[in-house]
């Protein structure tokens, strides 16, 4: 009884991409998360630490090419990311020593440095729109709101006055954004809806916190609920809208998201997919 033994590990985490022919392991080293496609599907990104730089680097893999495997951002730290769809702009969002985040801009091919583009405030999770827009999230007395704003930093407006909990999702078209939002009641202290980035009503999605993210497509949705099922549910997106065939108050379990036509269970959990048969995802 005079002395405690005890381990100490890290658990990291690899990027693979499915497609038709089978899964392909993207990062070989370190812990790798957050895979996105390039809007043309010729470039996966993703971020990865490997333990000799600080924090995370935004890395790119050329998967309609040769293969070859880069830094997009040298001895740059990154917390969130989004590719302009043409692939010449990256923005993102990383924190300074006393933990404030701001939102940066750099060209993809290194040929200028990175440029910060926030406010004062605290800002993150950008996210390219298709005519170049930037939609993020801000802190405002003690609130995250959804703004927009041109690449530059100028042109800075909110989309709506709803409260947001976490930056948000954006549809391929640019037209709808889904967030996660507080709740009605105790019962549903987090509600996820979707919002029409040009004004409009909402729609409830989830009477939860989900994850919803759709292929670049736009005609399927990835939805992860950890509290729901472990994995990710492939979700076809009914003919002429935006979203699948949802319940009026939006989805309230597992048995809902079954009861969706079409409705197909991914084990790993999977994001910034190009389409329902090539995606990337991540394996711990």
């Amino acid at each position: 009884g005079t002395a405690l033994v005890t381990s100490v590990g890290t658990s990291d985490s690899t990027v693979w991409m499915h497609n038709p022919t089978g899964d392909q392991q993207i990062s070989s080293e370190g812990n790798a998360l957050n895979p996105a496609f390039s809007a043309d599907g010729t470039a996966l990104y993703f971020l990865m630490s490997n333990g000799q730089t600080q924090g995370f680097e935004l890395w790119k893999k050329d998967v309609g090419g040769d293969g070859k495997l880069e830094r997009v951002l040298p001895n740059t730290s990154v917390e969130g990311y989004s590719v302009s769809r043409d692939g010449k702009q990256v923005a993102f969002s990383r924190s300074d020593e006393k933990g404030h985040s701001s939102i940066w801009v750099a060209p993809t091919n290194r040929r200028s440095a990175p440029a910060r583009i926030s406010a004062s405030t605290d800002e993150d999770g950008p996210l390219f729109l298709p005519d170049g827009e930037i939609l993020f999230r801000a802190q405002e007395g003690g609130s995250s709101f959804a703004y927009l704003m041109k690449s530059d930093g100028s042109g800075r407006r909110k989309v709506m006055e709803q409260p947001i909990l976490d930056p948000p999702w954006i549809a391929p078209d640019g037209k709808w954004m889904v967030a996660p939002v507080p709740g009605p009641d105790p019962d549903h202290m987090v509600v996820t809806k979707a919002f029409p980035v040009e004004g409009g009503e909402p729609v409830v999605l989830c009477q939860d916190y989900c994850i919803w993210n759709w292929d670049w497509t736009g005609s399927f949705v990835f939805l992860n609920v950890g509290q729901w099922f472990k994995g990710t549910y492939l979700l076809p997106v009914s003919h002429g809208s935006a979203f699948p065939k949802l319940p009026a108050e939006g989805l309230r379990g597992r048995d809902d998201v079954v009861a969706i036509k079409g409705a197909k269970l991914v084990p790993e959990l999977v994001g910034g997919a190009l389409s329902d048969t090539v995606y990337p995802f991540r394996s711990e």
